[in-house]
């Protein structure tokens, strides 16, 4: 069983981050979405090898990650390339092209957890000073993940 805390567009909000700095410690890994990804960079001492990260838009840009672990396949990507502010259908595709049980992403700053095509799809919501400051918590065992919005 491994444990995360998935974070996405933490916008320098250092306050929620230091809020949350407490469980991510506890917990075996922490995922960041994008969006400042340097913000949670900048925690890599206090958090050692936890921390899997991908650039958002306004960091540029970057690649997807993808991972497996507790035997899902996990994706891990910002979703402005894939256009989630319309639809997840993209993003589905890409899903689907690598295998993946469980996608992480950001970008709309909406939290969301849902379920397509047998795909879990999470996206943490925002860190934003104005808003709703939620992050994922999610646990991973045997090939299945059980996953809840937190606010911080």
């Amino acid at each position: 069983m491994k444990t995360v805390i998935a974070i996405t567009d933490t916008h320098a909000n250092f306050s929620a981050l230091e809020k949350l700095l407490p469980k991510m410690i506890e917990n075996d890994y922490v995922f960041h979405m994008g969006d400042h990804q340097r913000d949670i960079l900048s925690y890599s001492s206090e958090l050692k090898n936890k921390i899997l990260s991908v650039k958002g838009n306004c960091d540029g840009g970057g690649e997807d990650l993808i991972v497996e672990i507790e035997g899902l396949k996990i994706l891990l990507t910002h979703g402005d390339k894939y256009s989630v502010k319309r639809s997840n259908f993209n993003l589905l595709l890409r899903a689907k092209e690598v295998g993946a049980n469980v996608v992480f992403y950001g970008h709309t700053h909406s939290a969301l957890i849902e379920e397509i095509d047998g795909i879990t799809f999470i996206n943490p919501g925002c860190m934003k000073r104005w808003s709703d400051n939620t992050y994922c918590y999610a646990v991973l065992h045997n090939g299945k993940i059980t996953a809840k919005i937190v606010r911080v």
